[in-house]
């Protein structure tokens, strides 16, 4: 066979073949799915290997072949190149993505729609292929082409298998599944650090060393030993809600588990798992969290677990959303041609999956955000290889009530998604309305009709082809709060929780926007007796490393060892607490937050028992705004301030309104009740005017924002956005800008640069090569901001090169300014190690007006 260059050497001479490298990318496919439950393989179609081998047939091109001058003059073939003009995109296509799948499509025949899967190796989804245009005086296929993609095709259906002859299934679970393990298989087999790029390696030796790369980059994961729930959680019997699922996790299905905050939902979860891992019915687990935060905590939990359940230690790794940081898994990858920019960001994609969060997805093991999962079921970019990583796991997704109602639905989609990927899913919540537990089982396939119950806490079980389940469990011992209901100054609320402090007790302060957490913490700052209480402050905006050391330093403070040294605290918060932390606090006040919140918040309080506690009862107040009577619409918004921009005023109002008389609460007794008073539709018909005008308000938000979820979802038929964090996950608020804060950038020669981290560790930072060292620098000092509060300026090479997405940088002053090197205007932000990024007093928006959710990032 004729020699035709996959890729470039880093002096452009021609390296591998197309042949040898397709060769490789069929034998990863092969051992991969070699590694895949029984179940999910079952689903991938006869010759699923082939057609991964096939991904870059596409290759044997004049449009590709001609991006390298030097293997066209070795060829003879520059004066054929010029005169056919095959450099130029107008005469010739050069998109070898597109031309495998427009090669591979009529050889499957009325399975046609796999070749989708082979085309959207790069992250493009190509329904149309009638851009694929030649001028008339060309043929539409060279002999060349033709005869050296043919050659291809024989050695390949031989070696790995023939072509599949049935359709994909109509909702493409199937087709979506051989597109991730292609995708996936293609940037391992590029990995120049088991496959080189300068020659081939042969069939025997290939299949080898794709069996060794999985083995190196411990891809799988031990099996589960038979464990007693003491065994792997501590000599402790199980909660009745933790002996209920394990009694029913017996196959795969959607199992709904609602108990009140502290009575141990996250160990019931792992060992439901651990029974389905046992019995064979999964493989793998997904733990999802509403926020890195508690994604980092639980991470701890579970790698507990992990570590006494699994039988082979050798294989154990827990991947989470900063994993990668100490472990080294990124991929050695190179575009085919140094000039080429498609294949330079198809590199720095395929990369990026094994130097970022998104890790967490494809390990065995994984500990992240739910929003890496949900980016499977949104048209971004390899959304497809979310499905891959995901298949056939036990998926948790935990905190299910505190999405609104844009990622509700996707949360909805994804959940129908996994079931038919033959995953088992494990929705953990608190508060959880009847309403959407019903929407939750209808995903699933269940009979939504058939949700009667009121119980609580409840598992509800719905799994394909039984009736459903639901399971009133015993609730744990009664809590009994004492409420207080209050509209307080800000100086007022700290007098009254430092005054606690000193006498002893830990108290948190929970404000509903960074901004007025940054002000109490500086106020208590200013009020407090030196030494005599700890004060403390967390939330969104410290870089990741400083936000790991508040964690680790108050989450321990307060966690169930906490000091007993008899000195108080007062830890000022934002929503980064309210859920999935294992926190215990004497005294709490709260800002107004709706319902659902409140009760997460209260979850808190007294979590764990203690004969050391200072305090008589436990006390949890609301410091509300006065909500003027008979006000319009416009002066309730008005009244309710920045929470109102948070949340939905009208939920706000109907939360105030189930609170404002209480002076008591019993949990988990009284869950369900104010739950309902509050979303309900009891009282809605005697509710003022001004009230209905905002229910009107939202539900027309509810609406738009299923519609726009919904859209989202759709795959085909629209263009797939860049793979960036968070995107289509979250309602559209105001646009958000990754900023990383540095003490030092010093150029050191045209192309490379000194960067110093406010840790004050020290890399070399180069414009052409991507350094692991460099991109855990920048991701441990990333911190998101709104957009409107960044200067604009151009990215450096270096800072291109080892980010996802726009990013800007600032050095950090001695005063703690933010200076903006090149940037178009000057900036307004400062930082402090106490306080996290700020806005400086009077600073103006950069970009626009800000809009309604720009004051909240928790």
């Amino acid at each position: 066979m004729q020699y035709f260059w996959a890729k470039t050497l880093s002096n452009g001479d021609p390296g591998i073949s197309v042949r040898d490298h397709c060769l490789n990318v069929g034998c990863v496919a092969e051992a991969l799915m070699e590694r895949l439950p029984q179940k999910v393989k079952a689903m991938l179609p006869r010759g699923a290997a082939t057609l991964a081998a096939l991904h870059d047939v596409g290759k044997i091109s004049a449009g590709f072949q001609s991006k390298c001058s030097i293997y066209l003059q070795d060829a003879g073939l520059s004066d054929r190149a010029a005169a056919e003009r095959w450099a130029d995109p107008s005469f010739t296509d050069r998109d070898h993505a597109k031309i495998s799948q427009c090669y591979i499509e009529p050889h499957l025949g009325r399975a046609g729609r796999w070749a989708f899967a082979v085309g959207a190796h790069h992250g493009t989804i190509y329904t149309r292929l009638d851009g694929l245009f030649r001028p008339k005086d060309i043929p539409a296929c060279r002999e060349w082409e033709k005869e050296g993609r043919d050659t291809l095709l024989a050695e390949f259906t031989a070696r790995f298998g023939a072509l599949p002859t049935a359709k994909p299934q109509e909702d493409h679970e199937d087709l979506w599944l051989l597109a991730g393990l292609i995708a996936v298989a293609d940037w391992m087999g590029s990995n120049e650090d088991f496959f080189p790029n300068d020659r081939g390696l042969g069939d025997e030796a290939s299949a080898q060393r794709a069996r060794e790369t999985l083995e190196k980059m411990r891809w799988g994961g031990g099996k589960m030993r038979s464990h007693s729930f003491s065994a792997l959680f501590g000599d402790k019997p199980p909660y009745p809600l933790q002996e209920a699922i394990h009694e029913q996790a017996q196959r795969p299905g959607l199992y709904i588990v609602e108990g009140p905050m502290g009575c141990g939902k996250t160990e019931a979860a792992l060992w439901a798992a651990h029974r389905l891992h046992e019995a064979e019915e999964n493989t793998g687990l997904y733990f999802a969290l509403p926020t890195q935060v508690t994604s980092n905590r639980i991470h701890q939990r579970v790698e507990r677990f992990l570590a006494k359940a699994l039988d082979e230690q050798a294989n154990f790794r827990l991947a989470h959303g900063a994993s990668w940081l100490s472990d080294k898994q990124a991929l050695l990858l190179q575009p085919a041609d140094a000039g080429d920019t498609e294949s330079s960001e198809h590199v720095q994609e395929g990369r990026s999956w094994f130097a970022s969060a998104k890790h967490a997805l494809l390990a065995r093991y994984g500990v992240g955000t739910v929003d890496q999962a949900l980016q499977g079921v949104v048209a971004v970019k390899h959304f497809f290889v979310r499905r891959f990583g995901l298949a056939g796991k036990v998926v948790v997704l935990d905190e299910v009530h505190s999405y609104d109602v844009y990622t509700g639905t996707l949360i909805t989609h994804l959940i129908r998604e996994l079931l038919a990927l033959r995953c088992t899913v494990i929705v953990l919540s608190a508060t959880l309305t009847k309403e959407r537990r019903a929407e939750l089982i209808a995903a699933a396939g269940g009979d939504a009709e058939a949700v009667r119950s009121q119980a609580y806490p409840l598992l509800t079980v719905a799994c394909a082809g039984e009736p459903l389940i639901e399971q009133a469990v015993e609730p744990p011992p009664e809590r009994h709060l004492t409420l207080r209901y209050c509209h307080l100054e800000p100086q007022e609320v700290l007098q009254e929780c430092l005054h606690r402090a000193e006498q002893g007790q830990h108290v948190l302060y929970l404000r509903n926007t960074v901004a007025e957490a940054q002000d109490a913490c500086r106020m208590a700052q200013g009020m407090s007796r030196e030494g005599r209480v700890e004060i403390g402050l967390l939330h969104s905006r410290f870089p990741f490393f400083r936000r790991e050391e508040l964690e680790g330093e108050w989450l321990e403070r307060l966690g169930t060892q906490r000091a007993l040294d008899g000195k108080g605290s007062l830890l000022v918060a934002t929503q980064v607490v309210e859920q999935s932390v294992d926190i215990d606090l004497d005294f709490i006040v709260s800002d107004l937050a709706p319902t659902d919140m409140l009760l997460q918040r209260m979850g808190r309080l007294w979590r764990h028992a203690r004969t050391d506690r200072c305090g008589a009862v436990q006390e949890f107040w609301i410091n509300a705004p006065v909500l003027p009577e008979d006000a319009d619409a416009n002066a309730l918004k008005k009244a309710l301030g920045k929470s109102g921009k948070v949340y939905a005023p009208y939920v706000l109002l109907r939360s105030a309104e189930v609170f404002a008389s209480r002076t008591s609460l019993v949990l988990p007794t009284h869950i369900r009740q104010v739950l309902e008073a509050t979303y309900g539709h009891q009282a809605e018909e005697t509710e003022p005017s001004s009230w209905k005008e905002l229910r009107e308000v939202l539900r027309q938000d509810l609406e738009e924002q299923k519609a726009l979820a919904d859209s989202a979802t759709k795959v085909l038929g629209q263009q797939s956005r860049k793979d960036a964090e968070g995107l289509l996950t979250r309602r559209n608020g105001a646009p958000t800008r990754d900023l990383i804060l540095l003490s030092a950038c010093e150029r050191k020669d045209a192309d490379h640069w000194q960067l110093t981290g406010l840790d004050g560790e020290t890399v070399t930072a180069s414009a052409f090569q991507w350094r692991f060292d460099v991109a855990k620098l920048l991701s441990r000092h990333l911190v998101r901001v709104p957009r409107y509060q960044v200067p604009r300026q151009d990215m450096p090479p270096w800072l291109k090169l080892h980010t996802h997405g726009p990013t800007s940088f600032a050095l950090v002053q001695i005063g703690g300014d933010c200076l903006f090197p090149d940037a178009q205007e000057d900036g307004a932000l400062a930082f402090c190690r106490c306080l996290g990024l700020y806005a400086k007093p009077g600073a103006k928006p950069i970009y626009h007006e800000p809009d309604d959710d720009d004051e909240f990032d928790d």
